[in-house]
């Protein structure tokens, strides 16, 4: 499809003889974990743990962030009430998602948006130094929904406990299938969740609990090249200008990428020319000086039919494309 979709490729074929989990003795050294965690998630005795990542950035899988899994649409978010409200007919079933030619994505569930992917690393950033839940136990994290709201950056409120609610919901729901490098990965939930709230009587509080519980079958999706850690303030970019955010902080090096594909793997719900002057708008963004410089887009060029895009990250070198 295109030169860093070859890349990927190349580069997974060439990892695939590699488990994503790595083991090390039930007796390794914090020291020795920490090691193997830089690199992967890894097993310790009984206990899986996600990789290691900066205080100032979000882990999220490649598939996720390379693939329509989370749209730029903002249709999803605007059904939050009809999640609220259990309407089964949002429900999608065995829906392929578009994602690069060396992997395939399918989903059922609640359709996700750019919204959930940040609620997601955030459920994930609660596992930063805890094992994740064996698939057997109740094991959960327990927090308030004033807390998870803090932790995500942003400001607590009736309608962003709304917000966050329904996004759980879609999450709890979301079933996955993938096929990469002839290998398959069946993930049948991101996570679990249960409310401790005033939900029957819709007296929503910011002190209302909510349980949380990812489990071990999440590691999968983190072997060594298979994850991203995308700064914290990126993260909590919405849709085009978040998902771009993401995209391109999971790649080392700049290359030209067709504009029809970034139009697929974004999601983008209208039209080829209303995507474009998106996309320039969010690349624009990208470029001022207050984006964190490890997102931060130093250029951008379309080659002269306009087929094609090419993206620099200020932390890139140029002379690589």
């Amino acid at each position: 499809m295109s030169k860093i979709a070859d890349n990927i490729e190349r580069k997974s074929k060439k990892e695939a003889v590699e488990p994503a989990i790595a083991v090390v003795p039930p007796n390794a050294t914090g020291e020795e974990l920490g090691k193997s965690r830089c690199r992967q998630a890894t097993r310790r005795g009984a206990d899986v743990y996600l990789p290691t990542w900066s205080a100032m950035a979000r882990i999220l899988p490649n598939a996720f962030l390379r693939s329509a899994l989370f749209s730029a649409g903002r249709r999803v978010q605007a059904g939050s009430a009809r999640v609220l409200s259990g309407d089964p007919t949002l429900l999608v079933a065995g829906k392929e998602i578009a994602s690069f030619k060396n992997m395939t994505l399918t989903f059922s569930g609640y359709e996700l948006c750019q919204f959930d992917r940040q609620v997601y690393a955030t459920c994930l950033d609660y596992y930063r130094e805890m094992p994740l839940s064996p698939e057997e136990s109740q094991q959960h994290i327990r927090t308030s929904f004033y807390e998870f709201t803090r932790r995500m950056g942003g400001s607590y409120g009736l309608n962003t406990h709304k917000a966050v609610r329904a996004s759980l919901l879609r999450l709890s729901f979301a079933q996955l299938r993938m096929r990469f490098d002839r290998l398959n990965l069946e993930l049948p939930k991101l996570l679990a969740v249960s409310f401790q709230d005033g939900e029957a009587g819709g007296d929503f509080k910011g002190s209302d609990m909510l349980l949380l519980r990812v489990t071990v079958s999440v590691a999968e999706l983190f072997g060594p090249g298979a994850w991203t850690a995308v700064d914290e303030e990126a993260v909590g970019y919405d849709g085009l200008l978040g998902w771009l955010a993401a995209f391109y902080a999971g790649h080392s090096g700049p290359c030209w990428l067709p504009i029809v594909t970034l139009h697929l793997l974004s999601g983008y719900e209208s039209h080829m020319g209303n995507f474009k002057a998106s996309l320039v708008s969010s690349l624009d963004k990208l470029k001022n000086e207050q984006t964190p410089i490890c997102s931060r887009v130093s250029d951008y060029h379309f080659s002269n039919d306009g087929m094609n895009l090419l993206v620099i990250r200020c932390n890139w070198d140029a002379r690589r494309v």
